[in-house]
């Protein structure tokens, strides 16, 4: 008998810990979820993955990808191999601002929030898939038609008022 009291009590202590700490994060995924529901902000990124080679800091290089209701402007250095089609572009990188094609928000794994949408460049098709974790991680995807696949990582902030 004292051995299912004991088990009981660490079962019992054991639900209590991890209610204490899901206030806090369920107010996150609240705020989260809110900003994107927004539809109004943007996510900067800080490093880059290519799809052959090592991790590329860009801590001070210019990405963005800004949502203002149904529209995104975005620029994200390019850094893989192209591999049909029209040469790279004088900017360097994967740009767009118009409306969103395609366009979705689901629930992923851990309380993260999936974007999807697509857009053209040119002659070239790009697939967007964005993950956003409740504590603002981001983790973008990107297939081309035309490039090698190739993703970012960086953070997600409320689309400042432009002047």
């Amino acid at each position: 008998m004292n051995l299912k009291i004991k088990y009981l009590t660490i079962i019992f202590a054991l639900i209590v810990l991890q209610s204490c700490g899901s206030s806090a994060d369920t107010t996150k995924i609240a705020e989260t979820k809110a900003l994107i529901e927004s539809m109004e902000f943007e996510i900067e990124h800080d490093w880059l993955n290519p799809m052959s080679g090592g991790r590329i800091n860009l801590i001070g290089n210019t990405n963005f990808i800004r949502f203002k209701k149904d529209s995104v402007n975005l620029f994200l250095p390019f850094f893989g191999e192209r591999f049909s089609g029209g040469g790279y572009n004088n900017e360097g990188g994967i740009i767009y601002n118009g409306p969103l094609q395609d366009f979705e928000i689901s629930s992923g794994k851990n309380n993260s929030q999936i974007i999807k949408f697509s857009t053209d460049q040119d002659t070239e098709n790009l697939d967007f898939s964005i993950n956003i974790f409740p504590e603002g991680d981001v983790n973008t995807r990107v297939n081309s038609s035309q490039r090698s696949f190739i993703s970012y990582q960086g953070r997600l902030s409320e689309l400042e008022e432009e002047e």
